[in-house]
């Protein structure tokens, strides 16, 4: 029996190949998260972790963005794939603002959490800006880095079932850095769970339809929700 679990565990490890092939698994499932660690726990600046988050991403996923758009397969409108996003999109909107409005006090102190903002720059003339890239590029590179390449990476040593537990975990993962700061215990560590459902969601549409469109656009809606929480609650 002992002899079976040995020999069964080699061959979920080998299953990334060789050593070298899984630390540079690990690196680039972590990177995003020690990105996320270093600007917004090291350096306490929204724009400077923006730009550590976001250089990883193009630094790394670079060649498949080029692909991403050269596809015609990521290029594809579908009334189903468009109809799925939107209407899944429109959900998390409204549970992430209907959530937050109903629980607004237990969720967070407003004036520490304004305070906070401010002390991370997010605020003045910053604030537009990284407005329209929590908007419109954060969406996009995350489902280009975790939907399509790290997706492409995965499927090949591992199942559609773990490849999507794997992508939805390390993109949870640094989600909490920023949810540890923002919410109230155990708020901050709860709110990992709809973040990490939502990545088994935009996961499942993107091996459903072949293509990112309808995660890009369920995530740009539910980041919508999060903006708009802000302007609710938080914006001076």
């Amino acid at each position: 029996m002992k002899v079976f679990f040995i020999f069964n565990q080699k061959k979920k490890w080998n299953a990334f190949g060789r050593g070298d092939e899984v630390l540079k698994s690990m690196l680039l499932l972590i990177g995003p998260t020690i990105m996320i660690a270093l600007g917004l726990h090291g350096l306490n600046s929204v724009p400077l972790t923006f730009f550590l988050f976001y250089g990883w991403l193009l630094l790394i996923s670079g060649a498949r963005i080029r692909q991403c758009l050269k596809s015609e397969r990521n290029l594809l409108f579908t009334k189903e794939g468009l109809l799925t996003g939107f209407i899944t999109g429109i959900i998390f909107l409204a549970i992430i603002f209907g959530t937050v409005s109903a629980f607004s006090e237990t969720f967070f102190d407003s004036a520490k959490l304004q305070k906070l903002l401010i002390d991370w720059n997010f605020t003045g003339r910053h604030q537009i800006m990284l407005i329209l890239i929590l908007l419109i590029v954060n969406p996009l590179l995350e489902e280009i880095y975790w939907r399509e390449f790290m997706y492409a990476n995965l499927i090949l040593k591992v199942n559609i079932f773990n490849t999507l537990l794997i992508t939805s975990f390390f993109y949870s993962l640094y989600h909490m850095l920023s949810l540890i700061s923002l919410f109230n215990w155990p708020i901050n560590l709860l709110g990992v769970i709809p973040v990490f459902l939502a990545g088994i969601v935009w996961g499942y549409f993107r091996h459903k339809f072949q293509t990112l469109i309808p995660a890009v656009l369920s995530h740009m809606l539910a980041d919508l929700g999060i903006i708009l929480v802000y302007f609710r609650f938080l914006h001076v």
